[in-house]
């Protein structure tokens, strides 16, 4: 398990069951807790979903027994910090608690109906902390995949790969900051809203959308969300929040809408990345105030959660006014061709050479960038890709299966008449072939040996913000490149492949804007991930120790690059989204 921090990937072991009780065979979760209280089971599991992602006053594991355990089992909580101890003096950092984990046990036993206790308090802390050790059993076992599926690998992608399938699954559910994700979202939602109300094609859904959570409009329905993520936002203490509402004229008509938001007993929990509680991130407590099951999932719901309760929606409209391609229009019409240009605009904003995507169709023609600008000698060319692994292969931990599914996004995909569809590595490549080759004629007045080409993926979602992907990209762009180079093009100048979250673009758009340029920060961050590999390394271990030191993605280099800096400015949220919602 890894956390990535201060700008590095960090080794980090889980504590797991033999570990802790060397003596003694586990048990399955359920038999731990059969006669234990539902109730205390879920306020634990929201208890560590409230957690700091970083810089948990708990990540010191003496806190966290200390806080687990009462005075009776004080001598058990001792015992298993010796445990700790003495695996940590051979170098490895030892962690608990991890947020995949405790989502399981959340789902474990949301459903369970309530029965006859029969456990103490103090018996029924003991099972609990065993029960949870057993649920990370059962991941690390899930996680042994990404050690078989990638040992015929070569190194060093063998190492990264190795890194990716580890990590990819559980990732973003652990390495985020809550606050950028929340002004990222209603940046986006606003944006997304005004573009849905303006689009002829998917008026009706959203008239639907509005109807079914009882809204006049959509500026009232984002207010109405946004309130429901202020106590995670203000929040400073860790462990579970609950959201209360005061009687008043509004208590009705909230908890109404509230109540659409919060995962039923009766349920069937989706197993595949937490559809459900996704979907759901509240659950009501008996006294009728809601508790928060994961803050993240709450924050998501701002704008992520729209495209998955209007795809539902869609299916209940009449025929003649279902929306035919809504992926197509979120991902397509609206990510590239709305949010995209938006923002480029607004981190770019003096006179350079430009192009969107949709000016280029008709310039260029078929497999034109999605995005083109050029400032002095600098190319940045962008391809925007707002897509999703399905759930349950993203949980696979399998390379086999990574492969498989980002080639057909990101580098190519066979259909079923035999033609190859072009990725987003290989578009990235037909247009780089064009500049070199003088063959781009939206812009003629450079020197091909004289630019930079910058080629840059922009992703929608930050599950992709984790250390590996991008050498999986990179070592199918080298092939490619190697080609181009293959027929006499002067490719010395091509960066490699960067991978942009855009959320990153929204939030540093201040910075990119009036201190340091895109290209500027991407030169960094490539001179900073450039010295791996640098030299051969004598064991497995040392090269995992080596990558670890440069396995860190765009979006958490720019967040630290730009705190170093000291030019670090959240945008502006106020100037933006208080006229928008109360105008």
């Amino acid at each position: 398990m890894a956390k990535i921090k201060s700008g590095t990937v960090q080794e980090n072991h889980l504590l797991e069951f033999a570990t802790a009780f060397p003596n003694e065979k586990p048990l399955r979760p359920e038999e731990y807790l059969k006669g234990g209280s539902r109730e205390v089971i879920l306020t634990v599991a929201t208890l560590f979903l409230g957690f700091k992602s970083h810089n948990s006053e708990f990540e010191n594991n003496e806190n966290l027994l200390r806080s687990l355990f009462c005075e009776e089992n004080r001598d058990f909580a001792t015992k298993i910090y010796r445990e700790i101890i003495i695996l940590e003096r051979s170098g490895k950092k030892v962690g608990i608690i991890n947020p995949h984990c405790s989502l399981i046990l959340f789902e474990l036993f949301f459903s369970m109906p309530d029965a006859e206790i029969t456990q103490s308090n103090s018996e029924f802390e003991r099972n609990l902390f065993k029960a949870y050790l057993v649920i990370i059993g059962q991941m690390l076992k899930s996680q042994e995949r990404a050690f078989t599926s990638t040992a015929d690998l070569q190194n060093p992608l063998k190492i990264s790969m190795m890194f990716f399938c580890m990590h990819y699954p559980i990732a973003d559910k652990m390495n985020f900051d809550i606050k950028e994700i929340w002004a990222c979202q209603c940046f986006k939602a606003i944006y997304l809203f005004k573009f849905l109300e303006s689009n002829p094609t998917t008026q009706n859904l959203l008239i639907k959308f509005l109807d079914y959570f009882e809204r006049p409009n959509w500026k009232e329905y984002l207010k109405s969300i946004i309130a429901s993520t202020t106590s995670v936002i203000k929040n400073e203490h860790e462990g579970y929040i609950n959201l209360g509402i005061t009687d008043g004229e509004n208590f009705e008509n909230y908890s109404t809408f509230l109540d659409k938001l919060i995962v039923q007993e009766n349920d069937t929990l989706d197993e595949h990345d937490f559809l459900t509680l996704r979907a759901s991130p509240f659950y009501k407590l008996p006294d009728g105030n809601y508790r928060v099951v994961f803050n993240l999932f709450v924050v998501e719901k701002i704008f992520k959660g729209i495209y998955f309760q209007m795809r539902d929606l869609n299916k209940e409209l009449p025929e003649e006014q279902k929306v035919k391609s809504l992926k197509g229009i979120f991902g397509h019409e609206f990510s590239e061709q709305t949010l995209l240009y938006q923002i480029m605009e607004t981190i770019y904003p003096n006179q350079t050479i430009r192009y969107t995507g949709k000016e280029l169709d008709e310039i260029v023609g078929p497999g034109a960038p999605d995005y083109y600008l050029r400032t002095g000698k600098r190319v940045l060319i962008f391809e925007s890709k707002d897509f999703l692994i399905r759930k349950d292969l993203k949980l696979s931990f399998d390379f086999d299966i990574y492969d498989k599914e980002f080639s057909k996004t990101l580098y190519f995909e066979i259909k079923e008449n035999g033609k190859e569809k072009a990725g987003a590595v290989l578009q990235l490549v037909g247009n780089i072939r064009k500049l070199l080759s003088k063959e781009f004629p939206a812009d003629t007045e450079y020197h091909y040996k004289d630019i930079y080409i910058y080629p840059i993926l922009i992703t929608h979602d930050h599950q992709y913000d984790v250390p590996g992907l991008s050498d999986l990209l990179n070592d199918w762009f080298q092939e490619e490149l190697a080609i181009l180079e293959s027929e006499g093009l002067y490719t010395k100048h091509v960066k490699p492949i960067v991978i942009v979250n855009i959320d990153s673009l929204i939030y540093n758009q201040i910075g990119l804007s009036e201190k340091i340029t895109l290209h500027e920060v991407l030169d960094a961050y490539l001179t900073h991930i450039k010295t791996y590999p640098a030299a051969k390394s004598k064991s497995i271990e040392e090269e995992k120790r080596r990558y670890y030191e440069k396995a860190v993605p765009f979006a958490t280099f720019i967040h630290n690059y730009f705190s170093q800096k000291g030019i670090k400015t959240p945008p502006p949220l106020m100037d933006f989204v208080v006229p928008e919602l109360f105008n």
